[in-house]
C-alpha cells in the first residue's frame, strides 16, 4: 500500500527517523520523495502548455530525482509542521536534538561547498575572452546560489512544531533496512516500495549511480508523457 500523499500546499512534512539504540545501522532521516517534486511536472502532458514550461517541468523532474536531499533541505524551512515517525518511543527533546544535528551537518556541507565555489569563481574570468557564453562562470554561480539557499534553509529550519509519533510504518521501514544485504540495497528498496529518500543517501550511493537512476527514470517519464 503506498504512503498517504500530503498536499504540497499544506506545507507539512512527514519524516521517518531511524534512530535505535544498539543498532548497527546508522541514524537515517527519511522523507517522502513527493515533497521535493513540484506539482507542475505531473501535469506536463496537459494540452496547451508552453514549451518553456514543459522544459522547466522536465528539468524539475530530473533534478528532483538526482538531488532530492538538497531539494528537501531547501524546502524544510517552509514546512510549518513536521511529523516524525519512530519505531520506538524516544523523548521529544532527544528527537529534536537529532534533527538539529543532522541539519547542522548538512548546513556545514553546503557552507563548505559554497566557499569552494566562491574561491573558484575568479577562474571563470579567463573564459570570458573566449567566444560564446561563459558556461563555467554560470555553472559556478548556479552552484554557489544553490548551496547558499540550502545552507540558509538548514540554518533557519523551524523545529518548534514537531510532532513525535511511534508508527508501525516506521517499524516496517526499520525492518526492511535491517533485512537488506547492505544500506544501498535497503535505500533502493524503500524508494521503490514506499517512495522514501534518505537525507544521508549521498553517503551510501555514488553520485554517478544517482545520476544514472535519475536519467533512467527521466527517460521513462518522457516516454510515458508521449504516450498520453
Amino acid at each position: 500500500m503506498p504512503l498517504a500523499k500530503p498536499s504540497l500546499e499544506e506545507r507539512e512534512a512527514t519524516l521517518y527517523l531511524a534512530a535505535e539504540e544498539n543498532n548497527s545501522l546508522p541514524e537515517l532521516l527519511f522523507f517522502e520523495e513527493q515533497v521535493v517534486q513540484d506539482p507542475g511536472w505531473r501535469r506536463a502532458s496537459q494540452k496547451g502548455r508552453r514549451l518553456w514550461q514543459r522544459v522547466k517541468d522536465r528539468y524539475d523532474h530530473f533534478v528532483g530525482e538526482a538531488f532530492a536531499g538538497d531539494r528537501f533541505i531547501r524546502r524544510i524551512q517552509s514546512f510549518r509542521r513536521i511529523t516524525v515517525l519512530l519505531n520506538q518511543p524516544i523523548e521529544p527533546v532527544v528527537v529534536k536534538a537529532k534533527l538539529k544535528r543532522m541539519l547542522r551537518d548538512r548546513s556545514y556541507h553546503h557552507l563548505r561547498w559554497m566557499i569552494i565555489d566562491l574561491l573558484l569563481l575568479p577562474l571563470a574570468l579567463f573564459p570570458m575572452f573566449l567566444p560564446g557564453p561563459n558556461v563555467i562562470g554560470y555553472y559556478l554561480l548556479f552552484r554557489f546560489f544553490s548551496h547558499w539557499k540550502s545552507y540558509r534553509s538548514a540554518r533557519n529550519a523551524n523545529l518548534d512544531q514537531v510532532d513525535i509519533v511511534v508508527s508501525s510504518r516506521m517499524k516496517e521501514v526499520s525492518s526492511m533496512m535491517a533485512k537488506a544485504k547492505n544500506i544501498r540495497a535497503g535505500l533502493h528498496e524503500l524508494r521503490q516500495k514506499y517512495g522514501l529518500r534518505a537525507l544521508q543517501e549521498h553517503q551510501f550511493v555514488p553520485q554517478s549511480a544517482m545520476f544514472a537512476e535519475a536519467w533512467s527514470r527521466w527517460k521513462a517519464y518522457l516516454k510515458q508523457e508521449e504516450e498520453l
